[in-house]
């Protein structure tokens, strides 16, 4: 009766193979691929990062309108007109992100929107202090401390007059997603000795 009711298979005729081995491929290529793709797209984003930090480390530079008298008699690097800096901080930056009149990039292939300059601060230090100006589309906002007190906002120590300039900016990425970075440089103006 035992052997009717539940007959006994036999081993030898069961050939049905498991379903571990495809599994398992599958969930390898697809970690692999979805690897692969977070690594394109890290990518992507550090060679803007490269691309922009030049650029803002030119513009900057370009920026540095100094007073050449004080300098020549005093040998301290000052910037004293905020103002027409930032304008030519402004101008300089679209020429070298090659930005239109909307400050968007044209190729759209690193920035692919619109360009937002955030913050533009000149730093300028005499001896043991230092006056910080920070330009806001023509505001003007000072402040100052001691050098060795005051950072830039990128966390730097500013120990010579500079300039920092900060960028926002979208990044497209490989399946379509979009992510606002961010992008901020500080440049130290030095004199000769």
């Amino acid at each position: 009766m035992k052997k009717r009711r539940f007959p006994r298979r036999s081993i030898e005729n069961v050939r049905d193979e498991g379903q571990v081995t495809p599994c398992l491929g599958l969930f390898l290529v697809l970690f692999l691929s979805t690897l692969l793709v977070s690594y394109l797209q890290m990518e992507m984003i550090r060679s803007s990062s490269r691309y922009l930090e030049d650029a803002l480390a030119a513009s900057g530079l370009a920026s540095a309108l100094i007073d050449v008298r004080e300098y020549g008699s005093t040998h301290v690097v000052r910037i004293p007109d905020g103002t027409a800096a930032y304008e030519r901080y402004c101008g300089a930056l679209r020429a070298n992100l090659g930005l239109d009149e909307n400050w968007e990039c044209e190729n759209g292939k690193l920035i692919s929107g619109q360009v937002k300059l955030e913050n533009y601060t000149i730093y300028n230090v005499s001896g043991e202090r230092v006056e910080a100006c920070r330009l806001d589309r023509g505001r003007e906002e000072w402040f100052g401390g001691k050098k060795g007190e005051i950072y830039a906002p990128n966390g730097q120590l500013v120990e010579r007059t500079g300039v920092y300039g900060e960028i926002s900016y979208p990044v497209k990425g490989i399946l379509g997603l979009t992510v606002t970075a961010r992008k901020g440089k500080l440049v130290d103006i030095v004199g000769e000795k």
